[in-house]
């Protein structure tokens, strides 16, 4: 059985990649903006703490949704459900922090974009890492 300490470690970990994803994507894709590295740095960290309070309830959920399948199917939907969640808020954050930009629902939709497939890859293979980890279990 898995413990809440397994999952707030598992929401650290995966954090602390995303995070540097997000910072370093927006970065790239508003690197016009002569504030760009500061914005950016706010995304990550409005990003960092929202993203670890919803990351840590969507554990939650699929920890309570017991369904009968192999492991690496149920991770496949697990990263698909969170991909999701995760990458619309990544563009309503950047969205908002760059809204003076006049293309800043392009921008931050190509965040959006790229992140989901680029944090697909990453969250499946942190999902794999923990499922071979004894981290937290009873």
């Amino acid at each position: 059985m898995n413990s809440k300490k397994r999952h707030i470690a598992k929401t650290i970990t995966w954090r602390i990649i995303a995070t540097g994803t997000t910072f370093i994507l927006t970065l790239i894709f508003f690197r016009e903006d002569p504030n760009a590295t500061s914005k950016a740095t706010w995304v990550a960290a409005i990003e960092t703490v929202l993203k670890m309070i919803i990351y840590y309830y969507h554990e939650r959920i699929w920890f309570n949704y017991r369904v009968n399948m192999k492991s690496n199917i149920r991770h496949l939907y697990k990263t698909l459900t969170w991909r999701f969640t995760a990458s619309l808020t990544t563009f309503l954050i950047a969205f908002f922090i760059f809204r003076e930009d006049p293309n800043a629902m392009e921008k931050a939709s190509g965040i959006a974009f790229v992140e989901i497939f680029l944090k697909m890859l990453f969250y499946y293979l942190h999902e794999r890492a923990w499922h071979a980890s004894k981290f937290g279990l009873k």
